[in-house]
């Protein structure tokens, strides 16, 4: 099953730089007004689903966010 997720995490990746990259430019005031939050909020939620079959540790865009200065 891990195997899954590591693809998934390549993709996750790169969708939250983007992310992370459009709120950083303050054109949007909240991170759901970002056209990438439903995007990367899916992924999360789907992520974590098979992070908690596997008994890992959970992933959370206020987190990930946190860690990489975004307010």
């Amino acid at each position: 099953m891990d195997h899954v997720l590591e693809g998934m995490q390549a993709h996750y990746e790169v969708t939250l730089d983007w992310f992370i990259k459009d709120q950083k430019s303050g054109k949007y005031a909240k991170i759901q007004d970002n056209p990438g939050y439903e995007e990367i909020q899916a992924l999360i939620k789907s992520m974590n689903v098979l992070r908690k079959y596997l008994e890992w540790d959970m992933i959370s865009l206020s987190k990930e966010l946190k860690l990489r200065g975004v307010k």
